[in-house]
């Protein structure tokens, strides 16, 4: 069950997002273009990043807590999820906090 941890915690971030996305009536599918160029980016820069760090030893991961699929230079398949969830998140955490920002702000006034 183990090889399971990484995968359910990016399940568990990936669940909240559709949440929140829908709870606050975001709307994030229409930012999906600008979503996706950020997210290469991101992607692009911390992939490398990682293969860099695990190739010279500095990082690693617990193959007794991935699914043991791995992909780009030996990285687990979690590792590239986590930075396309991840960063979601975070966009819909400062989606959602700016909404709550604009309503809650115009009411105080």
């Amino acid at each position: 069950m183990a090889h399971f941890h990484y995968a359910l915690v990016l399940l568990f971030v990936a669940i909240c997002a559709v949440g929140v996305n829908l709870g606050f009536r975001l709307r994030i599918t229409h930012l999906w273009r600008v979503f996706l160029a950020t997210d290469a980016a991101i992607l692009l820069i911390y992939t490398a990043w990682d293969i860099w760090a695990v190739e010279n030893h500095n990082w690693r991961f617990d193959s007794a807590q991935i699914l043991g699929l791995r992909i780009f230079a030996g990285l687990p398949i979690e590792e590239i999820l986590f930075f396309i969830v991840v960063p979601l998140m975070t966009v819909l955490t400062y989606l959602a906090l700016s909404k709550l920002t604009k309503k809650y702000g115009k009411a105080e006034r």
